[in-house]
């Protein structure tokens, strides 16, 4: 039996399944996350440098500080929606339209319960043990926040955060050594840029000609902040993923989920039955046409009989024309070539001189870049030796670094912008498709009571006994029993355990309710009796045993 609280994923397994859920979110999600997180990461580098090197850090202090913060609400405001959007696209829902009301709802709860984190983690961090508990809060915050109210956010976060504690110690070890690495990483190659272009183009900065800038405070902050944002979007993924696992407790989302990977095989059945049948009714009716065309012809041994009037040509080739323009006919015939060319619609045309337009654009913006070229090439230093050496070092410090990154998030906010426009006048409620569930085979011995709801296993049960299969309806009463069981948390179902085992099971648990245990005993015996054993079902059985069902359910 699995312990109570060890989920059916090991931590291996969450972060697998989270790095598949990013890896096939569409763009537009990371443009949520990164909208919302490069502005904080420019406002801190920004703050950072400031604060270490600046003349008047002292007097811009408090309005950096309020900039700062207002960015880094906006920072969770945006990523609880980029976890609303990797949920979504997890549970098999229709993307979320952004509001608003939802963002300003977002924005309340996440400016309540996020900024205690600042000061928490890193304790937390020192501590070394809390650390897992403490940091999967806030990210089940991140997680929650964007389809949830405050009050309830707060409750499912931290009821998450004690949820499979050792899953979550794992799943924290394992990003530790990812981002440390990631760090060592993005360190090594940014370091070789400079030497790089040194080596290659002859242009010598000033971390060529002094290797020790580069151990300065500010550039191991640009280097944290850019794993930052290589990472975080994963480790937001994983923690979606677990807490859709540690709801799925309550709700049976993942079970949905689980069911919808048969609906797929299942119309790929109905096709290829759909065509078959197709396919055998068509050549039953070509069939059927040639007989008719045989009896239309005139006969007698192949030959025209004494009796008979004589056919004439003329009415032979108009009854074989009559039939061969039959629909189970004319199919077969050659499809004729037309060689006519139509003129071009309006849209063709229109889809023509868009593309001549596009052409021209790109060789306008090829020139465009081609004149840059020329331009830097110009402003390249003659020689290695003079001081003109270091005319592009402000392309490689941290001001050319911010500079780029405020291109890039001008470009993603006009591109937001954008898709919001398009969106303004989308409205209309959510749609939701059920999935085909296909009912198990009750005759097969690897069915489980987990496969179908209680009220599924009563359903199905009904409809056998109305067809007269009573020991099928018999293990269906038997099934729903363990469904309504596992339900109220007095069993758990698995594969491996035995009726016995259940029996013990239930007896530990319900020990308060011994009618409970009493009953569902009764109904082992006459289960295994009549399953496993020669007992025939009648319907005195199957009444006795439907009547200890309904005896359990309402105990």
């Amino acid at each position: 039996m699995k312990p109570k609280n060890q989920t059916r994923a090991g931590a291996i397994e969450i972060v697998e399944q989270g790095f598949h859920l990013l890896r096939t979110a569409p763009p537009s999600f990371f443009l949520s996350y990164y909208v919302g997180t490069v502005p904080f990461v420019l406002g801190l580098l920004f703050f950072w440098s400031d604060m270490s090197r600046g003349a008047f850090a002292d007097e811009r202090l408090a309005i950096e500080t309020a900039g700062l913060t207002l960015l880094f609400i906006w920072m969770k405001t945006w990523q609880a929606f980029f976890a609303r959007q990797l949920h979504g696209q997890m549970a098999g829902r229709t993307k979320p339209r952004l509001t608003g009301r939802k963002l300003l709802s977002a924005a309340v709860t996440q400016s309540i319960l996020q900024p205690s984190g600042l000061f928490l983690i890193p304790v937390a961090l020192v501590l070394l043990l809390p650390i897992g508990w403490v940091y999967s809060f806030y990210q089940n915050v991140t997680a929650f926040g964007g389809f949830e109210e405050g009050r309830s956010v707060f409750g499912k976060g931290l009821r998450n955060c004690l949820l499979w504690p050792r899953q979550n110690n794992y799943i924290v070890l394992l990003f530790k050594a990812f981002g440390f690495f990631v760090f060592l990483n993005l360190f090594a190659g940014i370091a070789a840029v400079p030497f790089l272009l040194a080596t290659l183009l002859g242009i010598e900065t000033v971390f060529v000609q002094s290797p020790w800038t580069f151990l300065n405070s500010t550039f191991f902050a640009a280097i944290g902040v850019v794993t930052y944002l290589c990472v975080d979007p994963w480790v937001k993924a994983v923690y979606v993923v677990r807490c859709f696992y540690g709801e799925s407790r309550q709700t049976g989302e993942d079970l949905r989920m689980d069911l919808r990977s048969y609906a797929e095989p299942l119309q790929r059945a109905l096709a290829i039955m759909t065509i078959s049948t197709g396919l055998l009714f068509g050549s039953v009716l070509s069939g059927t046409g040639a007989e008719g065309a045989r009896d239309n012809l005139p006969s007698d041994g192949g030959r025209v009989g004494a009796g008979a009037a004589p056919v004439k040509a003329a009415e032979l080739n108009s009854s074989i024309e009559h039939i061969l323009q039959q629909p189970e006919y004319s199919w077969r015939l050659p499809r004729e070539k037309r060689v006519e060319r139509k003129p071009k619609g309006v849209i063709a045309s229109a889809i023509d001189s868009l593309m001549e337009v596009l052409k021209d654009w790109g060789k306008t913006v090829k020139s465009w870049l081609d004149q840059l070229v020329k331009w830097l090439n110009r402003r390249a230093p003659t020689n290695t030796t003079g001081g003109s050496g270091l005319a592009l070092d402000w392309l490689f410090g941290i001001r050319g670094l911010v500079a780029l990154l405020l291109v890039v998030v001008f470009g993603l906010f006009v591109f937001l912008l954008f898709r919001l426009w398009r969106q303004r006048d989308v409205s209309g409620e959510e749609l939701s498709a059920e999935p085909v569930v296909a009912l198990p085979n009750l005759a097969d011995e690897q069915v489980g009571a987990d496969q179908l709801p209680e009220d599924g296993w009563i359903t199905l049960g009904r409809e056998l006994l109305a067809r007269g299969d009573l020991r099928l309806a018999l293990r269906a009463f038997y099934l729903a029993s363990l469904a309504h069981l596992a339900q109220r948390n007095l069993v758990t179902i698995a594969r491996h355990k035995s009726n016995r085992d259940y029996e013990r099971e239930l007896g530990r648990r319900a020990h308060a309710i011994p009618e409970v245990t009493s009953t569902f005993t009764e109904n082992v015996f006459i289960f295994d009796r009549s399953w496993y054993g020669r007992h025939e079902v009648n319907q005195a059985v199957l009444d006795r045993f439907q009547r200890n069902v309904e005896k359990i359910n309402a105990a």
